[in-house]
């Protein structure tokens, strides 16, 4: 963390900046490097995994990753998997990096047996031990929400679509 103080004072003005995605504005979440380190490609890779990322959760922005004491920015195609989180309605980029689940997957469940198992599947994958969202996930954090909101969002549809 660099100082902000001066003679003068002191501010948190560039504590609370460097927050904020360079590219949008919008608040970052901060990421463990491990995340980068995991799906960055070797070009992203060679550039550096910066000290300390944060993840552009703004579907509308390109920037994935970024450090703005680093100045450091990570798009899409720095990435070797696509986010979800850029491209929500993607049907064939993961909702859930760990065990494949996509929306055309859950939508497809939904379809052949009226509900979907995705959520229960993954708490249970959970609770045993083999997730692994702060490596596999772009976000660096569980998908849970991510696949409950899909579900719903699905399951709106077909009611729609089926009424």
């Amino acid at each position: 963390m660099s100082s902000c103080c001066t003679h003068t004072g002191c501010s948190s003005t560039l504590d609370a900046a460097s927050d904020l995605c360079p590219a949008c504005g919008a608040k970052g979440i901060s990421v463990d490097p491990i995340t980068l380190k995991a799906l960055l490609t070797p070009d992203g890779l060679r550039r550096g995994v910066p000290p300390d990322p944060r993840y552009c959760p703004n579907a509308n922005c390109q920037t994935v990753y970024f450090d703005r004491a680093a100045g450091v920015v990570f798009r899409e195609t720095d990435l070797i998997v696509p986010v979800h989180a850029k491209q929500p309605d993607s049907d064939v980029v993961p909702v859930c990096y760990c065990f494949g689940y996509t929306e055309q997957s859950i939508r497809d469940e939904m379809e052949r047996t009226g509900a979907s198992t995705a959520t229960t599947s993954i708490t249970a994958e959970v609770k045993a031990g083999r997730c692994a969202c702060e490596v596999k996930n772009p976000k660096g954090s569980c998908c849970l929400g991510d696949v409950a909101r899909v579900e719903r969002r699905i399951a709106s549809r077909l009611t729609l679509t089926t009424s």
